[in-house]
């Protein structure tokens, strides 16, 4: 059986038997795999402690049965430990990875994905988090999987919208997108957005994320980035996500 190797990140695991592990993993060529780790409870050669969440890793494997690859080996490249540490980064390192699981499909490789979630991991391993981080993942992981919101023009209309303090649109979840003032009415379920918050969207999906850790958002934006783009992430899922609901209900509470 052939050997192969590849860079991943665990965004989930669970125990199978007494020994075993099945590890979901986001992978660099693969994408999203599962894998079988045989006797991962107990080894403490191949694998130690190297497949929890939020570990960055590099797998030896093999083409499994069922669908599963065979992991045979598992080296640390970054456990981002500190992310541990801080309730805030758990919070939001457990929303990216849950985003990553739910709404990608198995062995779909997007390399471009994968080195974004490794980028936002490093941050929020490296620095103190902040609301920003996950507003941006949001808008990048979006656009990555095609579902880019249209904030520039209407996304009704195709009417260009004004992307000044002080301008005002809808965000139609429907639509995909901001919607005009004359369109809004067409737009049922759309809310109100500032034209500020649509020009930062515009931009974050643009920026160099070299710079991400210096992003500071206004408090405008960031209620409504809060109000938005959870709920249109979960919009194009289809169903909610277990994470943003234990993240409203602790940092609301």
């Amino acid at each position: 059986m052939q050997l192969r190797k590849t860079d991943a990140v665990v965004i989930h695991r669970v125990d199978f038997g007494e020994s075993d592990l099945i590890v979901t993993l986001y992978t660099a060529d693969l994408g999203k795999v599962k894998g079988i780790a045989k006797g991962a409870k107990r080894s403490k050669r191949r694998f130690v402690n190297n497949l929890q969440p939020f570990s960055y890793i590099r797998i030896v494997f093999s083409e499994g049965r069922g669908g599963l690859i065979r992991l045979d080996e598992a080296d640390m490249i970054q456990p981002f430990f500190r992310i541990s540490e801080d309730i805030s980064k758990v919070l939001y390192g457990s929303y990216f990875l849950e985003m990553v699981k739910e709404m990608t499909g198995e062995k779909e490789s997007n390399p471009q994905l994968f080195d974004l979630l490794v980028t936002f991991l490093t941050l929020l391993n490296g620095s103190p988090p902040r609301e920003e981080y996950p507003r941006v993942f949001e808008l990048r992981f979006l656009d990555l999987l095609g579902y880019r919101p249209r904030v520039t023009e209407c996304s009704i209309c195709n009417q260009q919208l004004p992307l000044a303090e002080g301008e005002s649109a809808w965000f139609s979840f429907r639509h995909g997108g901001a919607v005009c003032k004359e369109c809004h009415i067409n737009a049922q379920g759309a809310v109100a957005i500032s034209g500020e918050t649509l020009q930062v969207m515009e931009q974050a999906m643009r920026m160099d994320l070299a710079k991400l850790e210096g992003i500071r958002f206004s408090p405008q934006v960031l209620t409504e980035g809060r109000e938005i783009l959870p709920r249109f992430v979960q919009h194009q899922l289809g169903k909610g996500l277990k994470s943003l609901r234990v993240m409203e209900e602790v940092q609301g509470g």
